[in-house]
């Protein structure tokens, strides 16, 4: 609709971007206001537990045989792989690790589940080459 309205579609998402991202940290202050506390564990919300979960739950989904083709696969996907974070993050907070550390942790989790993949991938393709002389 931008677009057909004539105007440049790059500076109307950076003003969006800026807009949604000036209210969520806005929310954030007021509620921090309202409440009189503040908790460094008050920003892990459900978006970041989403996130890692189907980002798992895909790399273990293309690691069986018949990959992620239907919808009932993925969603099975989806719902081990936030019982997978959340035992992972169970049992990193066992062995002592800071409660306030689990926002590096969920991230650490997330690349790792992203190049996993790849890197999968890369010897998968690797192993296919075959010498040209043979």
């Amino acid at each position: 609709m931008i677009r057909a309205l004539g105007q440049n579609t790059n500076n109307t998402k950076m003003l969006a971007l800026i807009i949604a991202n000036a209210l969520v940290g806005l929310s954030g202050g007021l509620i921090c206001q309202s409440q009189k506390y503040a908790d460094i564990g008050m920003g892990t919300g459900a978006i970041v537990i989403g996130l890692a979960a189907i980002v798992i739950g895909e790399v273990l989904g293309r690691l069986l045989p018949g990959g992620l083709t239907k919808f009932g696969s993925r969603l099975a996907a989806a719902i081990v792989g936030s019982v997978v974070y959340f035992l992972i993050r169970a049992i990193v907070l066992q062995l002592g690790m800071d409660a306030n550390d689990m926002k590096l942790l969920s991230a650490i989790i997330v690349a790792l589940a992203l190049c996993i993949p790849v890197v999968i991938e890369k010897h998968r393709l690797r192993r296919s080459y075959t010498r040209g002389d043979e």
